[in-house]
């Protein structure tokens, strides 16, 4: 089973995905992540902003995501937090190819990537594709959670919990 997240709800997009093996695609659209393919409204709330400590405390979101784009290394109090509170940090491959500065962003992957797997952190690693040509597969999204320290057993775990709350 695996998903992906788009930037948008683009019907090529999905296909293309889908006879690459995805199970599942969602994409961002005004703050929520939703699903394409459910019939019923199932989103979740994302945050993306400069206040990560308080939302993560107060578990005001389902996910947070570029935290590399606000610069913020997790610790281990908010990891405890982000699993308390069944919140997901989403990891996007556009990120690292869009970043002005590759080598921070690699380094804010690395050390956020560690910590979730450490602390059993629910990560989702997606493509975040906007067209065609930034489209990656399910085995190079697992090749993308493992070189920062994410584990299979943790992936597929994340993405059980994600299903679940369809």
């Amino acid at each position: 089973m695996y998903v992906d997240l788009l930037q948008k709800n683009d019907g090529g997009l999905v296909d293309s995905l889908k006879k690459l093996g995805f199970d599942s695609v969602f994409f961002i659209e005004r703050g929520s992540i939703t699903d394409v393919d459910d019939k019923l409204p199932f989103e979740l709330k994302l945050y993306d902003g400069k206040d990560y400590d308080f939302i993560i405390q107060k578990g005001k979101a389902d996910a947070v995501t570029n935290l590399d784009k606000n610069g913020l290394f997790l610790s281990k109090g908010l990891c405890s937090k982000l699993k308390e509170n069944q919140m997901f940090v989403i990891f996007k491959f556009s990120s690292l190819i869009e970043s002005s500065d590759f080598f921070r962003t690699y380094k804010n992957f690395l050390i956020n990537g560690k910590l979730c797997n450490d602390y059993s952190v629910p990560a989702l690693y997606v493509s975040y594709a906007k067209d065609k040509d930034e489209i990656k597969s399910p085995t190079q999204l697992i090749a993308f959670a493992e070189a920062f320290g994410y584990n299979l057993k943790n992936y597929k775990r994340s993405i059980e919990l994600l299903l679940k709350r369809k």
